[in-house]
């Protein structure tokens, strides 16, 4: 039996047969690696972002409005010149969504290019946690910018003083108790070109319209800035203000204010 089958071959080669391939015992061809299944279903888009623009300084809500949301989606937020992370996106509808967004102050103008992810579906193989690649569309229909032309409320890092005409040493021991209060980080005043407010703990300080608004001064000393500011009314109010940080040494914060009211 053993010669039969060692001859069985060449007879079948000398006769032009092809021989038949026969599978090594305990050896496997190795299957191909199965291909990521691409997000199926209509390519979300988006129609308006509301707001579309908003100043250094602004916090608050964006509104995406479109169609085919998935609500599984991601956002990717790329501005050119500053780190800007969205906060609690979330997929209301297959046409809402919508993210809160802090824009840091000091923040430099910047474009902000916007992209959706959407996660490769679950398959058989891969369960609920699919890896397989997303889709990402890159959103064209709309856009987001950084401007301080924005008609948007900003904030501006200042705390407030005291109230009335002071006098150079008044203002002095006012800016000391407000220093030894340590962080100044929650003051806040917000200007718009309609109004300007400030509040502390929730107690209203100042809540004007920006028609109201006579003059935005400096405070000098000694012919010097001092890092101070007042707030004069048409009806003779005066608001005293220090700044608190992170603005820029040739463009004082009072200037941005008026700027900003328009004055």
């Amino acid at each position: 039996m053993a010669v039969l089958a060692t001859q069985a071959p060449a007879a079948m080669a000398q006769f032009g047969l092809k021989l038949p391939k026969v599978p090594k015992i305990g050896k496997q061809e190795p299957k191909p690696p199965a291909q990521a299944k691409q997000p199926q279903g209509p390519t979300p888009e988006v129609t308006s972002i509301t707001p579309n623009s908003a100043p250094p300084g602004w916090e608050g809500d964006v509104v995406f409005t479109g169609k085919n949301f998935a609500t599984n989606m991601k956002m990717r937020l790329m501005c050119d010149n500053v780190s800007v992370t969205p906060r609690n996106f979330r997929v209301e509808s297959a046409e809402r969504a919508t993210f809160h967004l802090k824009v840091p102050d000091p923040a430099e103008e910047s474009k902000c290019p916007i992209a959706l992810e959407v996660p490769a579906p679950a398959t058989a193989e891969t369960g609920p946690s699919a890896q397989g690649t997303p889709l990402v569309v890159q959103v064209t229909g709309a856009s987001f910018t950084i401007s301080e032309s924005s008609a948007l409320a900003k904030a501006f890092k200042a705390c407030f003083l005291a109230e009335g005409e002071l006098t150079p040493m008044e203002l002095m021991m006012k800016y000391s108790e407000a220093m030894q209060k340590g962080s100044q980080d929650e003051c806040k005043l917000i200007v718009s070109s309609d109004s300007v407010k400030y509040a502390d703990k929730g107690k209203t300080i100042l809540d004007q319209p920006a028609s109201a608004v006579k003059t935005v001064d400096p405070i000098l000393m000694m012919g010097q800035p001092m890092g101070m500011f007042r707030i004069v009314l048409a009806s003779g109010k005066i608001y005293n203000f220090m700044a608190s940080g992170g603005h820029k040494s040739d463009d004082p914060l009072e200037d941005q204010i008026k700027r900003k009211l328009k004055k």
